[in-house]
């Protein structure tokens, strides 16, 4: 029917080039009213969902969608109404018969013009919603894993990620673009590929740390002011974890730089997570001749009066040990802030030295007993 009604217009007409131009101009504006139906009703859907959100990133989002959606159906509607004006150029007519690229030469010239310039016109506004979404989700990301405290992840990772994530769309789009024009970019690409290749192998350790540092930001084991203890000749804590290497403040008040790749392969605890109550354990060694159950209730006391150690959970002593020279025990306590741990440890074996002192508790040094028989000879 459609086809029916069509072919009466166009006959009635009598002029094809501007049967072209009406039918092509009809579905571009129904494209653009159905667009802007479908824009109105989506922002109409959307709001109470974003006004209802707590985060401003959906807001962004939804203000972009309002600047662009719009244009980009006003943008596709003139692309598919050239494609039908395009398609209609083979249409002949009059007597004898000719389609309209005989009629008029220069008119397929103008066609493809019009079409290659709306194509890029529409990949540049595509190219820069991409650079919006990546921006805000970037924002995003970053106050969800709350990088504000970690400015290498504000400051260098994240600007970074979306500096390159930018570019790769960038490249994406030159390739559409030159792929539209028909041009061949094989050789181009083989270069880039050859030219990385060399890049990578003599930046491969800088490269490793690099991507190190992205899993160290990304996986976090650590945060900036964790102790952490890497090996056992490393322990100290974090005071900045950069892209390329992660320093460390030890107790000698030196900053130790690792490389990311070097944390990455190792074992990692971490003194402060979950949280940072930290034990403290405290060895002593008392003589054979002391009452066991006096000894227990005086490293008891002594942990349960310093105001540094915590109730719960509570101390505890425990006999470990029979020595050379003494009875060994061992005094856990646990404290709420691991900085106070060497703090806390000191002052627990002050106050029970004072307090074996006080109660005649002897702390038995290494000794040996040697016992010689002599044997009377006749």
């Amino acid at each position: 029917m459609i086809n029916d009604l069509l072919g009466h217009f166009r006959t009635n007409l009598n002029n094809d080039l501007l049967y072209l131009i009406i039918i092509s101009f009809v579905v571009t504006l129904f494209i653009i009213f159905i667009g802007k139906i479908l824009t109105m009703v989506s922002r109409k859907i959307l709001k109470p969902i974003v006004e209802r959100s707590k985060s401003n990133y959906d807001d962004q989002l939804l203000d972009l969608m309002k600047s662009t959606f719009f244009k980009i159906i006003i943008l596709l509607g003139l692309f598919v109404g050239l494609g039908i004006f395009k398609s209609g150029l083979t249409l002949t007519s009059g007597n004898p018969p000719q389609n309209l690229k005989e009629t008029f030469p220069y008119i397929t010239d103008i066609i493809v013009a019009l079409d290659n310039t709306l194509f890029v016109v529409i990949i540049l506004v595509l190219l820069f919603i991409g650079y919006k979404v990546v921006t805000i989700f970037f924002n995003w990301y970053s106050e969800k894993t709350d990088s504000g405290e970690n400015k290498n992840l504000s400051g260098s990772l994240f600007p970074l990620l979306q500096k390159i994530s930018k570019l790769v769309l960038t490249a994406l789009a030159f390739v559409i673009i030159l792929a539209k024009f028909k041009i061949d970019i094989s050789g181009f690409i083989v270069s880039l590929g050859v030219g990385s290749l060399a890049i990578a192998l003599a930046a491969q350790e800088t490269i490793s740390n690099m991507i190190s540092g992205f899993i160290i930001m990304t996986d976090r084991p650590f945060r900036i002011g964790d102790r952490i203890k890497v090996n056992p000749d490393l322990v100290g804590d974090v005071i900045e974890i950069g892209i390329r290497s992660t320093k460390v403040l030890d107790f000698d008040s030196n900053i130790i730089i690792v490389p990311n790749n070097d944390i990455v392969k190792s074992r990692i605890v971490n003194l402060t997570y979950p949280s940072a109550f930290s034990r403290v354990v405290v060895e002593v060694s008392v003589s054979y001749t002391c009452d066991i159950e006096k000894v227990k209730k005086i490293l008891i006391f002594v942990a349960e009066h310093n105001p540094l150690v915590a109730i719960t959970p509570p101390p505890a002593t425990y006999l470990t040990s029979f020595g050379d020279s003494g009875v060994n025990y061992r005094l856990t306590a646990y404290t709420e802030n691991f900085q106070n741990n060497y703090k806390l440890g000191s002052e627990l074996r002050e106050a029970i030295f004072n307090e074996f002192r006080k109660e005649k508790i002897e702390i038995p040094f290494p000794q040996m007993d040697i016992h010689l028989n002599k044997n009377n000879e006749s």
